[in-house]
């Protein structure tokens, strides 16, 4: 088989650790592959490799990076007969995580090379692909203010999360879902076709890549005190339970705002609008998946590590504001 790597060398906070692109084309190579390796250059750089590639007889055109480049990748082969590959090494690995791709490298390619080819959704936003979520309100704030960051990783977003709760304003949508009109001050509204952000951060947990449908969750303005909880609910997918949530599924969504809000792609920032357009595009991307039939850990370091960040963060806000701590057990 011919297969296409595009990497990312400066993706998430790993910036090639251990130089994955170059493991994984050995272990194709010994397997008796033809490959090709291309890194990229700049914004798009991937997509519009991944496009002339499409023309090619390339087979497999594998993603080595994050979200952001998975993405640009996948942007090119939705709707074609190529494959998609990813060896996960980002900060989030949401779709990696939503196929139970490892993110150890070694594992990773041991996947590639099994090639259990599996069909997926996919969505459009006002024309730009994507795979598992996009959001417009206060995740759509946090990506811009991570977009700014050189750190990366799961507690740097927290803190990005943390400071930008204050200066977030819920704000009024007019939203169509198929046929249903609402109209809600949310403090923000997400669009899944994967279950989770990326780090295990669930905010649709009944989501599937494989469903035809796109879950829509709305998340209710809440106040500071229940904060703590609505964080530890999106990391032990639970925000189903959450008071402040509402669930709705649909397959064409618009949504309409007064003034123009922060919005995002697949965790990517990109800009404000006062208007998008969501459309599902049923089994139209080819992917190397993992072991689907796993079953998920109940309880893991992750989350733990997760959830003491989060009340600490949490219980330092509270001592400043004169409020009592939170108790996870509460």
């Amino acid at each position: 088989m011919k297969f296409l790597i595009i990497t990312n060398p400066t993706s998430g906070s790993k910036v090639l650790k251990g130089r994955p692109h170059e493991k994984t084309a050995l272990a194709l190579l010994n397997a008796g592959h033809e490959v090709r390796v291309v890194s990229t250059e700049y914004a798009g750089h991937a997509t519009e490799v991944a496009i002339e590639a499409c023309k090619s007889d390339v087979d497999v055109i594998c993603a080595i990076g994050g979200d952001g480049t998975v993405n640009e990748v996948a942007s090119a082969l939705i709707g074609s007969d190529k494959v998609l590959g990813i060896i996960p090494n980002g900060s989030g690995n949401g779709l990696a995580r939503e196929l139970n791709i490892p993110l150890n490298t070694d594992s990773a390619i041991e996947t590639l090379l099994n090639h259990s080819v599996v069909t997926i959704d996919s969505c459009r936003v006002n024309d730009r692909p994507f795979l598992c979520t996009c959001g417009i309100g206060f995740d759509g704030s946090v990506s811009e203010e991570f977009s700014e960051s050189s750190i990366r990783g799961p507690i740097v977003y927290i803190k990005d999360s943390v400071q930008t709760f204050f200066s977030h304003t819920p704000a009024t949508y007019h939203l169509k879902i198929d046929d249903k009109a609402i109209t809600t001050k949310a403090f923000l509204i997400a669009f899944a076709n994967a279950s989770q952000y990326g780090n295990n951060a669930f905010i649709a947990p009944n989501a599937s890549l494989t469903d035809g449908i796109i879950d829509v969750t709305i998340i209710k303005e809440f106040p500071i005190v229940d904060a703590a909880q609505v964080a530890i609910q999106l990391f032990s997918k639970g925000l189903d339970q959450n008071p402040y949530t509402e669930l709705y599924q649909g397959k064409e969504i618009s949504v309409t705002t007064d003034t123009p809000i922060p919005y995002h792609v697949d965790g990517e920032a990109v800009g404000s609008t006062d208007s998008i357009q969501i459309k599902m595009l049923p089994a139209s991307l080819k992917v190397i998946s993992g072991d689907l039939t796993a079953s998920e850990e109940t309880v893991s370091d992750f989350f733990n590590s997760i959830t003491n960040n989060i009340i600490g963060l949490h219980n330092d806000l509270m001592s400043k504001l004169g409020i009592r701590h939170f108790d996870q057990d509460e």
